[in-house]
């Protein structure tokens, strides 16, 4: 909390002490106190982005992602002319966000507390005294949120919206889908990588802000009877690619209503059925999502990088010590080969690092 006061004082020398209480609030809390509805919220984003001022945009040219902390950032409005993002998107950022994060009022209190003390040491040049009357006539109006001084926004003309990491490590795929969807009826989009390095994760959050339909490759692991030991000597031959490309490429492409049958790898079986009505964003998950025989059939392809350690610290945590040994001395290689034999990373049009 300290070094996020510190960073967005230097970086704006004029804040007062109702900017510090603004910025500390949304560090807690987001931006859910500004949303009535989705509708709305994106009628207020228009208006806004429409009215930007324009001599202001040089303050936020490469400033598009500032960090308040908690995972938490502020998308500046001014830079967006400059990408293929839509407003629509960039809307749907904000509203996920606000429903992700809901704050804790002692959490809140401990960082006011924060700032009170840095105010005290003259970590901060704000009087301890003005800063103890400001919050105490903040306690009796209830802690609520608060606008801008009037000075902040003469100087820095704050026009943004509260985002989290998440779509900022992924903007310039979300830019990717949108430019695509502004030409092309149908989308497909795959996402390849190393295990643990958050395809799934990712597929997950791309759905969370548009129609969109995800298959997963986890569904098309090889049946008893194609096991052979020809097949599993194949890089990427694990996977039943072939009837994955017949019944959801193939489906994806009637753009009619399909439906494909899920392989359970603990019951060694075909499952349930699934059934698919067309949308226009079709996202497709897994490792070997890429294999040769699909990849032609790719609008965009995105890869998931990860560190050996850091995977191996996912993989654990996620599936037991038991599970991670079966990764590390078969799947992890069996991907390895797959990804090396078959240079799936070069082949993809972006490339993504996963961190902690």
């Amino acid at each position: 909390m300290k070094k996020t006061l510190k960073e967005h004082f230097e970086r704006y020398p004029k804040m007062q002490i109702r900017d510090m209480f603004k910025l500390i609030y949304q560090n807690e809390f987001a931006g859910g106190h500004l949303i009535p509805d989705e509708l709305n919220s994106l009628k207020m984003l228009k208006e806004e982005y429409s009215n930007l001022c324009s001599s202001a945009a040089s303050l936020y040219k490469d400033n598009m992602f500032e960090s308040i902390g908690n995972n938490l950032y502020r998308l500046n409005l001014y830079p967006l002319a400059g990408t293929n993002i839509t407003l629509e998107t960039v809307n749907r950022f904000f509203i996920n966000t606000a429903n992700n994060f809901k704050g804790n009022m002692d959490s809140f209190l401990y960082k006011l507390d924060i700032f009170m003390s840095m105010c005290r040491d003259s970590e901060l040049p704000f009087p301890a005294d003005e800063t103890e009357k400001y919050l105490t006539n903040y306690k009796e109006h209830g802690y609520q949120p608060v606008s801008h001084s009037d000075i902040y926004r003469r100087a820095y003309f704050p026009s943004y919206r509260i985002v989290q990491k998440e779509y900022c490590d992924f903007f310039e795929l979300f830019c990717r889908i949108d430019k695509l969807l502004k030409y092309k009826d149908t989308v497909t989009v795959a996402i390849d990588g190393n295990c643990g390095a958050g395809k799934t994760t990712l597929a997950h959050l791309i759905s969370k802000v548009y129609d969109c339909n995800v298959f997963h490759m986890d569904d098309y692991f090889l049946t008893p009877e194609l096991r052979t030991e020809e097949r599993l000597n194949e890089a990427g031959g694990n996977v039943d690619y072939m009837r994955f490309k017949n019944e959801v490429v193939s489906g994806i492409h009637s753009g009619k209503e399909f439906r494909y049958q899920k392989f359970d790898c603990r019951k060694m079986a075909l499952t349930e059925w699934v059934h698919v009505t067309p949308k226009r964003l079709n996202i497709v998950e897994g490792s070997y999502s890429m294999h040769p025989v699909l990849a032609e059939n790719y609008d965009l392809k995105v890869f998931l990088s990860i560190d050996e350690k850091l995977q191996c610290r996912r993989i654990l945590k996620r599936n037991g010590q038991e599970i991670l040994k079966r990764f590390v001395e078969l799947w992890i290689p069996l991907e390895n080969r797959y990804f090396d034999e078959l240079r799936i990373k070069e082949r993809c049009d972006l490339v993504f690092i996963a961190d902690d």
